[in-house]
């Protein structure tokens, strides 16, 4: 029987690369979105479950954005009211 050890990986290879192409995109979007940047990167660094995650992004709100509005509607309040 012949040694198919470096056969294995280079079939698995686009799936290696996919995947870590879906990691730094959920990265970037889950820095963007204020959402926990550790626990998103690795679960995009699962096949299948990292198309969920993308998904996800895309429908998600941005939580700092949403902060950024509560201050700013606390601030015009506390101003409106004095």
């Amino acid at each position: 029987m012949e040694n198919s050890g470096p056969n294995i990986l280079v079939s698995f290879l686009p799936l290696i690369l996919m995947s870590l192409l879906m990691a730094i995109a959920a990265h970037l979007l889950a820095k963007e979105k204020g959402r926990n940047v550790t626990k998103w990167t690795i679960l995009a660094l699962i096949p299948i479950v990292n198309f969920a995650c993308i998904w996800f992004f895309i429908g998600a709100s941005n939580l700092k954005l949403e902060r950024k509005i509560d201050d700013l509607a606390l601030r015009v309040q506390a101003l409106s009211d004095k």
